[in-house]
């Protein structure tokens, strides 16, 4: 009968639901599920219709199911969490709406903390029966027990989550800050001791709300106590500070502290304080965008000792370019305060500067997620240095950064080290472990690569660092652990739509391993995956270039392993399977520059031609490389020569010639440039057959390579156009040449025989 009714449930016919569930309670009143089931649907059917509609069905409806349970079942966790979280909860949302409506009352507020006391034996409930004690106690507003509660639930929390910091400091600081509230509302200390206690106890609090930081920044400020009230406003400035209400409370305590410092206040952190405000809130404290640096040089000239001067001053010189300027500016930074922000700074602008690639780091005494964080910023510098040299060094440096933040990580969680702060959760300790490892496997380090994932796996799981230990154990050569890796990631997001490229790149990487691991029938694998990726390319036509490289990236191994296994089949063989894959697929690229080679291979040259040009209409261009494009333009241009098509063959050869300069070898660039010249020896075009084969002489005296075949080919085509002007002496000259080689071409005798000296009337076309 349950199956029945949850199936109307979930398909959303709770008016039938309820009418079946009512008729089948009154021969079964004690059957559990379904009174649950009736108390949840009563819930659910009025929940379009305002929350005091809600109001009155939990009253009517909710509680009286949930009660019936707990009459003959009192353990029934489940009864006993949603007998206070549905009206607690209703109450909350009435309140924030101004209509205070209560479930609990003065008069039956025994049978609900009662409720949430059961929880307390359950260990899986006992935080939340804490949870609804506190709720209970401000909703009646009886102080003392609320503190009592809040007090007992921070134990309860110290000692549940000792082993885990972050969980541990975000389930207190749900309490404490209320405690704060709570004493600073009803006046039960004096706002000297509660200054006291703030700032005996802040050190663990954690909030990503900055607006507890501001308000306990008030409360300090309020009890003359301007220090803590300027410690309040370092922490809230690490926040997200995203919203334009935060923005204007940071820049309110930049006034606040101005006026604190007319009066004679001194403290050296609020220059950091107020500098920070003036460089990124500049308009809402109605100064210029520059006058943070004045600020900063006045603060060098009065207060030389102080690291913030240094720091700001060097940094708006940084970010304007002026890197001689900032450099010393940033190293005194680094010198009073090793900041990592300070000296991440300084080392690219002596990189930008002089091309200097600073080795030394420092230890960095900053929150191990700020280490990250400039790790990461270095990371992106990184990326956009073109010197590979360069490259390597600066990884090695970005690496020491992340090794930093990673210790820094350890030191926090395990040693108890830091104050407490919300974004030095365990998620980024993951993302430092993936960065971390990230950069020991472009420094060829896979082992501690892998080492270095997996350990991230222990703090948070995520996509991308699956897959930076799924490449770490491949590149090391651990092939077992590679699968099981593999298989992982595939149980975890194989799913998924929005990794489906990736998961197709790592599925080919999957069977590319399973080859090298000698696995059997590895090309059917290879051959049902490709499959897969063509049909997914067809039905996903809008793919964004990002998405769409991953899936390139993973049919371009299989591709390589089936072209690999197809090299050593006869001609008829391969050819047969490209062009039932091209026919199937007629907008894949790959099947076409097979075709392509083995068309050529066979000599049919308007076949060539012809999937060259699909090749490249197919291939998207900012995955073409430059020497499979060269290449492709080569064998249009040599399939038209062949044919004849020689006016065509110089159209494409002109229009591509500096690119296949660039993109080909002095080897392969003579082939193109030995078609060239002869291509404009067939137009009859002098001047660019000459001019094509003095560059094709000198790479051919340059690279020091002897006389061929291709030489010859490159000599008669300037014998012919020479002839064809007039030249013949000239002409003759270089086939005499041509002729005193051995095994030279017959031709050479034909032109011999044939090319007389033009009559005198021939130049008037008699």
């Amino acid at each position: 009968m349950y199956d029945n009714l949850e199936q109307l449930f979930y398909r959303g016919d709770l008016d039938q639901c309820i009418i079946e569930g009512e008729q089948y309670l009154l021969s079964h009143p004690n059957d559990e599920e379904v009174l649950f089931l009736m108390a949840v649907a009563y819930h659910d059917i009025v929940y379009y219709d305002g929350h005091e509609a809600v109001y009155d069905a939990i009253r009517d409806y909710v509680i009286p199911y949930l009660r019936r349970i707990l009459q003959f079942n009192p353990n029934n966790q489940k009864a006993l969490y949603n007998i206070l979280n549905y009206p607690l909860g209703n109450e909350y949302t009435l309140m924030q709406i101004a209509r205070s409506k209560k479930h609990i009352t003065q008069e039956n507020k025994a049978e609900f903390i009662g409720y949430a006391e059961r929880m307390l034996d359950d260990p899986d409930y006992t935080a939340y029966g804490y949870d609804f004690l506190v709720k209970i106690y401000e909703s009646l507003e009886e102080n003392k027990a609320l503190l009592n509660s809040l007090e007992a639930a921070m134990y309860y929390a110290k000692k549940a989550h000792a082993d885990n910091r972050e969980v541990r400091d975000k389930n207190i600081s749900l309490y404490w800050i209320k405690k704060i509230y709570l004493l600073d509302h009803t006046k039960m200390f004096s706002g000297e001791e509660l200054t006291a206690l703030i700032e005996q106890e802040y050190a663990t609090f954690v909030s990503r709300n900055e607006y507890d930081f501001f308000n306990l920044a008030d409360i300090a400020f309020e009890n003359n106590a301007p220090d803590l009230s300027l410690k309040m406003m370092m922490k809230a400035i690490k926040g997200e500070n995203s919203t334009g209400h935060v923005h204007e409370k940071l820049a309110e305590w930049h006034q606040r502290f101005a006026e604190l410092m007319r009066n004679g206040y001194n403290n050296p952190d609020v220059f950091y304080y107020q500098l920070i405000i003036e460089r990124n809130y500049s308009d809402l404290i109605n100064v210029s965008a520059d006058f943070y640096y004045h600020h900063a040089l006045e603060v060098i000239n009065s207060h030389p000792e102080l690291f913030s001067g240094y720091h700001f001053a060097g940094t708006f010189l940084y970010e304007n370019e002026r890197y001689a300027e900032a450099i010393p500016l940033l190293e005194k930074a680094v010198v009073l305060s090793p900041n990592a922000t300070s000296w991440r700074r300084k080392v690219e602008s002596e990189y930008l500067l002089n091309r200097i690639v600073s080795s030394e780091v420092p230890r960095f005494p900053d929150y191990p997620a700020d280490i990250y964080n400039e790790g990461v910023c270095m990371s992106e510098f990184i990326e956009v240095i073109e010197d590979e040299n360069d490259k390597i060094q600066l990884t090695e440096v970005n690496r020491i950064v992340y090794k930093q933040a990673y210790e820094a990580f350890r030191r926090y969680y395990k040693e108890g080290k830091f104050e407490s702060n919300y974004y030095n959760d365990l998620h980024t300790r993951a993302m430092c472990c993936n960065n971390l490892a990230i950069k020991y496997s472009l420094l060829g380090d896979h082992h501690a690569a892998a080492t270095i994932a997996s350990e991230g796996f222990k703090y948070s799981e995520f996509m991308e660092l699956h897959l930076v230990l799924i490449d770490a154990l491949i590149d090391g050569g651990n092939h077992e652990e590679a699968e099981e890796a593999l298989n992982n990631y595939f149980s975890n997001y194989g799913e998924s739509e929005d990794y489906c490229s990736k998961t197709l790149c790592y599925r080919a990487k999957q069977v590319q391993l399973h080859q090298i691991m000698g696995w059997n029938d590895v090309q059917r694998e290879a051959k049902e995956v490709l499959t897969y990726a063509y049909q997914y390319t067809i039905e996903n036509l809008e793919l964004d270039d990002y998405h769409y490289r991953d899936l390139e990236a993973g049919k371009n191994i299989l591709e390589g392993i089936l072209f690999e296994h197809l090299d050593g089949q006869d001609l008829h063989t391969r050819k047969s399977y490209y062009e039932q894959v091209a026919e199937r697929f007629p907008e894949e690229a790959n099947p076409q520059y097979a075709l392509m080679q083995i068309y050529n291979e066979e000599e049919s040259y308007g076949q060539v031609a012809l999937a060259a040009k699909r090749y490249l209409q197919n291939k998207r261009e900012f995955l073409l490389d430059a020497f499979d494009k060269a290449k492709t333009i080569y064998m249009i241009v040599k399939s038209d020569f062949l044919q004849g098509n020689y006016q065509e063959a110089a159209s494409v050869f002109s229009q591509y010639d500096a690119e296949c300069n660039e993109a080909m070898d002095p080897e392969e660039y003579v082939l193109w440039l030995s078609y060239g010249v002869r291509v404009y020896e067939k137009l009859n075009h002098k001047d660019h057959t000459l001019s094509l084969a003095e560059r094709f002489n000198t790479i051919y005296n340059a690279e020091e390579w002897g006389y061929d075949d291709l030489v010859e080919s490159v000599e008669l085509a300037k014998a012919v156009v020479l002839y064809q002007a007039g030249n013949v002496k000239e002409a003759h000259t270089i086939l005499d040449q041509v002729r005193s080689v051995v095994d030279y071409d017959p031709i050479a005798d034909e032109y011999k025989a044939s090319w007389k000296k033009p009559g005198l009337f021939s130049k008037f076309g008699f």
